[in-house]
């Protein structure tokens, strides 16, 4: 009889061809939960002759659904970052340390996000997703709670279902969920971190065409949903009506001013406009979220009783295309730790 740890997960595995599971390679995450299911539209018919539907079928078949799980430097999340960016380069080691640069895929390029075989443990049995693609990503840290994840998935129709134990879950002892005093927040490359943030939240969807990744003669995908347009938009609560910018902030002035708001420096091709980093002290571990352009929408700033006066606001990350030093994309994503070779 499996412990109760054991009958309870979700692993993937890297896929080298698309909607083959390669039975090895599985990397376990610390999810809270899923609501990862086999889908399926049915098909019914109903002709003159009758008041009612006679035949049925099933049509499209596939998986989808969400993975929440805590922020952690670790294997499962960087093949996440891998899935919803395409590229990852490793740089040089330090402090036995290696730098992960998890960059957009170009439209030109022919490399592609990674599916993978997705298997979610319960009780009973192991459920076998292939040909999972991350569709969307979503990051939160706010005031005195754990930073956390939620990872949307988009899969071929479920196949294997295995008895539970066929798997071991394993999960790497020197990381931790990462939380809200390991984060920092910078505003348009300031050097110096912000102390207004009181939460940050943010989506990278890459709005995949599921329609157009069947076929006639399949019920299922036959290859990767394709990514379609990739849209960035976030939120930031303040803890503060800010007046002033101590460590640029956008302030309420300039983001009701005409034509609005956007941070775009470009003295160099690398300057970001806004970025997010999550470190873990006692590893020395780094998680960094890099915007290159940002625009912000109308703020919020209203005042209730006698609570305190904050300020919130959404933003869009735009492609930075413009300047004397455009950094021809619009974020990459940073994370160090101690594996030495490519997600």
């Amino acid at each position: 009889m499996p412990q109760a740890f054991d009958n309870r997960f979700v692993a993937l595995t890297k896929e080298s061809t698309y909607g083959t599971n390669p039975g090895s390679g599985y990397v376990f995450g610390e999810a809270d939960d899923e609501s990862i299911r086999h889908q399926f539209e049915l098909l019914t018919r109903a002709d003159m002759s009758r008041y009612g539907a006679a035949e049925s079928h099933t049509g499209k078949e596939y998986s989808d659904g969400d993975v929440n799980l805590a922020l952690m430097n670790d294997n499962f999340m960087g093949n996440v970052l891998l899935g919803i960016m395409g590229k990852d380069a490793v740089g040089s080691v330090s402090g036995g340390l290696y730098p992960h640069t998890f960059s957009e895929v170009e439209a030109s390029s022919t490399i592609d996000t990674p599916s993978f075989t997705l298997i979610v443990g319960r009780e009973e049995h192991e459920h076998y997703y292939t040909g999972a693609v991350v569709e969307s990503l979503s990051i939160s840290a706010s005031l005195n709670e754990y930073a956390s994840v939620g990872v949307n998935f988009m899969a071929r129709a479920e196949g294997t279902v295995a008895a539970i134990g066929t798997l071991t879950p394993s999960f790497p002892d020197d990381k931790v969920a990462l939380y809200f005093s390991n984060a920092k927040v910078f505003f348009n490359n300031d050097a110096t971190a912000s102390d207004a943030v009181k939460s940050i939240s943010f989506d990278i969807n890459l709005n995949r065409d599921g329609d157009n990744a069947c076929g006639l003669g399949s019920t299922t995908y036959i290859r990767a949903p394709p990514a379609q347009r990739r849209e960035i938009s976030g939120t930031i609560e303040f803890n503060r009506y800010l007046t002033t910018a101590a460590e640029s902030e956008p302030i309420y002035t300039a983001l009701i001013a005409t034509d609005g708001l956007e941070f775009a420096p470009d003295a160099a091709a690398t300057d970001t406009a806004l970025t997010v980093q999550f470190g873990d002290d006692a590893t020395a571990d780094l998680l960094t979220f890099n915007f290159y352009k940002i625009r912000f929408e109308a703020p919020e700033a209203n005042v209730s009783g006698r609570d305190s006066q904050t300020l919130s606001v959404g933003f869009v990350a735009l492609f930075d295309a413009g300047g004397s030093n455009p950094a021809d994309k619009m974020m990459d994503i940073v994370m160090r730790n101690d594996k030495s070779s490519v997600y």
